[in-house]
């Protein structure tokens, strides 16, 4: 796969890593979070399972820590002059003894080293070994350094997430299509799957979601072969992706007419959603784009429960999790300012007492001309 960025957008990130290092007095830092060693670095592999992390240091570039089997992705991340060097440890070494062995040669003793705690790539039983195994260190919970960097998006960036929310949205536009009484959750999953592959889509890092009538408050569940039936609904979470950008929509499907209450909440929702997109401005704390949805709907009187969190961050994405394991949710107690750059999935989901819901969902860019929506989610009929 060609490279989605040059070497002066690597080097501009690792840049401001350094700078983000130096304000920490970090001496070093060891990234396990996939995300963030793609993002750094440009290595790629679907392995995200294996132990693998970054070492960087407060000048130069980084070195790679991984598995054998890795060998030549972490070769092409060499050649294209994003690593300083790599290691590798065979499937009969202890992989934590290798690591924490090149992470003794690399760092210098006494230093102070951020370890990302919070990442589900670096478990309890790791982080403790690695920081027992080199005790001569200081080490320092960083889990958020890299992640909130990532929050910000270059112009290159965002070209990429703009490509894949076109992706996204041809895909969308078949499954809609696809929707009819008779047919399954299945049938539709199997459009979704066939257009993501026609259309150019990477692999998302979770399945795409489809749920009809009563599965879909299930929100996160893949099909199950519920049938599709008249004055029901099918509800419908997708993603685009390219090079690893995620760029997720939600939309609502309603097959006939649907119950009067559902159709009030959706009205009531797609005037939620929009108060959200426009409440986004530079400067602004994240939370006004939850608020902003909160006001609308409180004056509606809804037979649904309508989460308070309006959405969350999003860009690279591995599995588990097409939004990133450190994503920033939309909730009112958000205070982190919005900036230019900033890309979030603004999604608002409601919850019926049947076990029904409906969702709305956009990927949305904060521009220097303002908000700009590049997904298209929402109620969607079909006759």
């Amino acid at each position: 796969m060609k490279r989605a960025f040059d070497r002066a957008e690597y080097q501009r990130r690792l840049d401001q890593l350094h700078e983000r290092m130096a304000e920490l007095k970090l001496d070093a830092i060891i990234l396990s979070a996939p995300e963030n060693i793609y993002y750094i670095s440009g290595y790629l592999t679907k392995a995200v399972f294996t132990f693998q992390f970054l070492i960087v240091r407060r000048s130069g570039l980084p070195f790679l820590v991984t598995r054998q089997m890795e060998i030549a992705n972490a070769d092409r991340a060499l050649r294209d002059g994003l690593l300083e060097s790599y290691a590798v440890y065979q499937d009969d070494d202890d992989p934590l003894a290798v690591g924490a062995a090149l992470i003794g040669k690399r760092v210098e003793a006494g230093a102070k080293v951020g370890i990302e705690l919070g990442s589900w790539s670096m478990p309890a039983l790791r982080a403790r070994r690695l920081m027992e195994d080199c005790d001569g260190l200081a080490w320092e919970d960083a889990t958020a350094v890299v992640d909130r960097m990532r929050l910000i998006k270059s112009p290159a960036e965002l070209d990429i997430l703009k490509e894949a929310s076109a992706i996204t949205n041809r895909i969308a536009d078949k499954a809609v299509a696809a929707v009819e009484p008779g047919r399954t959750e299945n049938d539709v999953t199997q459009v979704v799957m066939s257009e993501m592959v026609a259309s150019g889509s990477e692999y998302p890092g979770s399945w795409p979601n489809v749920m009809a009538g009563l599965r879909t408050g299930l929100i996160h569940a893949a099909w199950e072969g519920e049938p599709i039936v008249e004055n029901d609904h099918v509800t419908m979470e997708i993603t685009g992706v390219t090079h690893r950008y995620h760029a997720p929509c939600l939309r609502s499907v309603f097959v006939d007419e649907p119950r009067a209450e559902i159709r009030k909440a959706a009205t009531a929702m797609t005037e939620a959603h929009a108060a959200a997109v426009a409440a986004m401005a530079p400067g602004r704390p994240m939370s006004v784009i939850n608020d902003a949805a909160q006001a609308v709907l409180s004056r509606h009187e809804l037979s649904c429960q309508i989460a308070r969190r309006s959405g969350y961050s999003l860009g690279i994405g591995f599995p588990p999790s097409w939004g990133a394991q450190w994503q920033i949710g939309l909730n009112s107690v958000v205070s982190d300012p919005l900036v230019v750059g900033m890309t979030f999935h603004v999604v608002l989901v409601g919850h019926f007492s049947d076990g029904r819901a409906i969702g709305f969902g956009e990927t949305v860019a904060l521009l220097e001309s303002g908000p700009a929506s590049w997904t298209r989610g929402g109620f969607f009929d079909v006759r």
